[in-house]
């Protein structure tokens, strides 16, 4: 008698040979699947039958900041910098770990509810050293798969320097290696969590500490997750401080390399791109967050015919989402339309970056990613039964180009039913949502008049909305000079 028995389904399995078996059956037992063909006679002691239904491997979101999850829709509209003064810094200054952990459980509500099993969080909100613990435990208790990347600023945040008063997670080195050791010896794999160390960019941390980050990496044997070439401008300040470019430089401090994964990288000279495929090192491409706030498009068609690994992610509230469907989407669209090339990149390569190699970028391939006998059972069930998703034809292009969040109907992590028929198992919807409003409240409540005037900001009668603000500000300062 095995634990867990779905069947009647089409299996895309995304193994070495991408089988796709119709009127499959996917056996469950330890958290582990323990068979996956067509016709198999097992008994269970719980069962999901799932007709005209397609099971996938669960979607990898290779890197978020879920802090941001509260805060959507008060600053839009900017590009990256005003984006960060006028927006996120007076509100997430004031991040306490209960705004933390909530900010947590709502993310992960969405993202189990469109199909996301594991999670990347680049995690460097460390206006208090409980925060982390309080996301990591979040995403613990709603049963996904985690891999918390203790992020490391001790210089500046965005570029942003520490005189600033809104710089309240920058700390000393000294203080972030002991930390970042602690919480690594705490989590790392640790029931299906494990950790990585990520310094913020080459701009927001020292070039000793970018050397003492790399180096705790090495002893502990974990991956080393930063933002690499996301806005044009780092590319000059490396230029000018080491002479070199971004991924250069980072190459050139031995931070490539298969325990590298490089977020962004978007403005990467053809010398880059052959670097990370020569070093074996991974990406995590955010094309909607990218095109947001007019980084630019990243060269991904390009990497993929290097054989560089990339997954997908979400990044922060620049995406609008944390629904990896969307992201699918607008990566396909944006490579295709950017290289004026309808095969730049395809609906396979998609379905991959959100699985397969997704795991892969994070050192997961060996146990999750794919459906094969031996793996941790993360898996989810969509419903093709409806007008958009259409039965019959290639079920790929259906999925990348067609599916959205709420068509995924079950959510199994580590052989756990995590969501069954729309309902999240593991968190009560209702009371995160009423505890997120409520934290979101308060950090407005905290954040000062600078995001009380976005708030109240009137419809625009030209351009964004937030410029009207700055303009007003500045011509009664005038007045007062």
């Amino acid at each position: 008698m095995i634990d867990l028995l779905i069947r009647d389904a089409t299996i895309i399995t995304m193994d070495p040979d991408r089988r796709i078996i119709e009127n499959g059956t996917i056996a469950i037992d330890g958290g582990r699947i323990t068979a996956i063909d067509a016709g198999l006679s097992l008994k269970a002691s719980r069962e999901l039958s799932a007709p005209g239904c397609v099971i996938l491997p669960g979607l990898i979101n290779a890197h978020t900041h879920v802090y941001q999850a509260l805060i959507e829709g008060i600053g839009y509209d900017m590009h990256f910098d005003p984006w960060n003064w006028r927006f996120l810094f007076p509100i997430v200054s004031k991040m306490s770990p209960h705004h933390a952990e909530i900010s947590a459980e709502l993310a992960a509500l969405e993202m189990i509810k469109s199909g996301t099993t594991t999670v990347s969080d680049h995690w460097y909100m460390h206006t208090d050293t409980r925060n982390i613990y309080g996301v990591t435990e979040a995403f613990d208790r709603a049963g996904m798969r985690a891999q918390m990347v203790y992020g490391l600023l001790d210089q500046t945040f965005a570029g942003e320097r520490i005189e600033s008063e809104y710089m309240t997670m920058i700390h000393r080195q000294e203080t972030l290696l002991a930390e970042a050791r602690q919480f690594a010896h705490a989590w790392h794999r640790t029931r299906r969590t494990t950790v990585a160390l990520g310094p913020g960019s080459t701009e927001d941390i020292s070039h000793e500490l970018m050397l003492k980050t790399a180096e705790l990496a090495r002893e502990l044997n974990i991956n080393v997750s930063t933002h690499v070439a996301g806005w044009i401008e780092i590319n000059a300040y490396t230029l000018r401080r080491f002479g070199e470019r971004d991924l250069e430089h980072l190459h050139s401090i031995g931070l490539t390399g298969p325990r590298g994964v490089f977020f962004h990288a978007v403005w990467l000279s053809d010398r880059e791109i052959n670097l990370l495929a020569e070093t074996g090192s991974k990406v995590v491409h955010c094309p909607v967050a990218n095109a947001y706030l007019g980084y630019g498009i990243a060269p991904v068609s390009k990497m993929l015919a290097m054989g560089i690994p990339v997954g997908l992610g979400t990044d922060g509230a620049a995406s609008y989402t944390y629904d990896l469907w969307q992201v699918a989407r607008a990566t396909a669209m944006l490579q295709k339309a950017s290289r004026l090339d309808g095969e730049a990149i395809t609906a396979e390569e998609i379905l991959a970056m959100l699985t397969i190699n997704g795991a892969k970028v994070l050192g997961l391939d060996s146990e999750v990613g794919s459906l094969e006998v031996g793996k941790r059972a993360d898996l989810i069930v969509l419903d093709l039964n409806q007008p958009h998703l259409l039965p019959g034809g290639r079920y790929v292009p259906k999925l990348v180009y067609s599916a959205q969040g709420p068509d995924v109907i079950h959510v199994v992590i580590d052989g756990q039913v995590v969501m069954e028929n729309r309902r999240v198992q593991t968190l009560d919807e209702s009371d995160v949502i009423k505890r997120a409003q409520e934290a979101r409240a308060d950090l407005i409540a905290h954040a000062g008049q600078e995001t009380r005037d976005l708030l109240a900001a009137p419809w625009p009668s030209r351009g964004p909305y937030w410029r009207a603000i700055v303009h007003e500000n500045e011509k009664r300062r005038r007045e007062e000079a």
